[in-house]
Parts: structure tokens; C-alpha cells; sequence
């Protein structure tokens, strides 16, 4: 099936129909959505993905969805080596990307995720370096995209994992994400890191709150992210603190 999709890819490149190529990454992004219906759609979204890049490689909107995509199959592994590969290779496609189009919040978003998931796999105290890169692209996207979730997330979470001399703040963690949900109470992981950041001061009881509220959701914006990873964590974390 993928094979067959990347011989029409090839001709309707030679042809020059557009549409046709963003409705073939219109399919790759929706194998992506659907992973957690069958867990070989993230193969096959990367394949379409890579034979579009391979034909076009100024094609801005593919390489920033298959960085997205490396950045899921890099979550996907076990292997610190590996990881780094799938994350490297999303944070080179996402630097080509917003090279291409510093006006796309997407290309630097997904950039910045690479790169973040790059010095978390590294440890704290290997990837200080990259800090100001993955906060200065946070501030682009937020430039261009004021209600990007993702971005205030991230922002978010830098604010959680930074100690205080580096910038580190629970009350501005805790401000981007309640921005993040009053934009879209239905997006899962803000109330997964609310948590966290309840934690970390040591209110388990309003922890609990946030995740008993995303157990609740009934349309979770990001399906797949729900299913796979928000609720799983949601519920190891509810266990983790049930004695507290």
C-alpha cells in the first residue's frame, strides 16, 4: 500500500499537482492521528512523509510533519542511542523547515520539541547549552502564534524544569498552562503537567483534581495522545500519589 502511494507521489511531483501532494500529506498526517487504532500507521505516515521530502525537499509543511513524526518514533523506543537518532533527525527537519519559512509557528514548534526531547534524553546537566535555543524558539512560536497550545505547554514545562538561577518558576508554569486551558480544556497533557507542577509544590490534592479532570474528558483534542500516553500517565501518577 505504501509503495503504491509513493509511485503516485513520484508522478504527481513530475506533474506539479500541489493539491494532490497536500492531500497525500493530508493521509500521512492522518496515519499519524490514528496510531493508537493501529500502531503501524506511524511507519507508514513516516514513509509518505520521506517520499515527499526525498521529491520536494522545500516542501516546508512536510518536513515540519515528519519532524513530528520523528519525534513520536523517538518517544517510541527505549534505547537512549536510538532515541537521540529519531530526535536529531526531527530537529534537522524542523531547522530546514522554519529556514524555509520563518513565518510557520509549526516549523519552529516541532523544532523545539526535537530539540528539547534531545536534552532530556542528555540530562540536566548536558544540555544547559540548549536552553536558550529551545526557549528563544518557544518565544517565536508565541510570536507568531499567540494560542499555541503546544508552545505554552512547553513553555510551561521549561519554567517547571529549570531551577530558580536559570529562570525556573512554578507560579509562571502554572500561568502558561491555566492560559493553555482556557483556550482548550479538551487538550489532555495540560492538565497531566498541571499536576506535576502541583507536585512539585506539594498540593497532591489539587493534583489529583487535574487528573481526575482529564479523566473526564470525553473529546480529547489529540485522540492518539490521550489514549496512548496521556491517560496511561494520568493514571500512574493518581497511583503514585494516592497515599499522599
Amino acid at each position: 500500500m505504501v509503495k503504491h502511494i509513493l509511485m503516485c507521489l513520484l508522478l504527481v511531483i513530475a506533474v506539479g499537482k500541489t493539491q494532490d501532494v497536500d492531500s497525500l500529506i493530508d493521509h500521512a498526517v492522518a496515519l499519524y492521528e490514528t496510531r493508537h487504532l493501529d500502531e503501524a500507521n506511524l511507519a507508514k505516515s513516516e514513509s509518505i512523509l520521506e517520499g515527499i521530502v526525498e521529491n520536494d525537499p522545500e516542501n516546508v509543511r512536510a518536513l515540519y510533519e515528519l519532524s513530528k513524526v520523528c519525534y513520536q518514533l523517538g518517544d517510541g523506543v527505549e534505547k537512549k542511542g536510538e532515541k537521540l537518532d529519531y530526535y536529531k533527525r526531527g530537529r534537522d527537519y524542523g531547522r530546514e523547515a522554519k529556514e524555509l519559512d520563518d513565518e510557520s509557528p509549526d516549523a519552529h514548534f516541532w523544532y523545539m520539541v526535537n530539540v528539547g526531547r534531545i536534552g532530556q534524553t542528555k540530562g540536566v546537566l548536558n544540555s544547559l547549552f540548549l536552553v536558550p535555543d529551545v526557549k528563544k524558539s518557544i518565544e517565536r512560536v508565541l510570536e507568531l502564534d499567540p494560542g499555541h497550545i503546544g508552545a505554552l505547554d512547553a513553555q510551561a514545562m521549561l519554567y517547571y524544569e529549570l531551577p530558580g538561577f536559570l529562570g525556573g518558576s512554578l507560579k509562571k508554569s502554572a500561568a502558561s498552562l491555566n492560559e493553555g486551558i482556557a483556550l482548550d480544556s479538551n487538550y489532555a497533557l495540560l492538565y497531566v503537567d498541571m499536576a506535576k507542577v502541583q507536585i512539585k509544590k506539594k498540593d497532591y490534592e489539587k493534583a489529583r483534581w487535574y487528573l481526575n479532570r482529564l479523566l473526564e474528558i470525553d473529546s480529547p483534542t489529540y485522540e492518539a495522545d490521550y489514549i496512548l500516553d496521556d491517560k496511561p500517565e494520568a493514571l500512574q501518577i493518581l497511583d503514585e500519589i494516592k497515599d499522599k
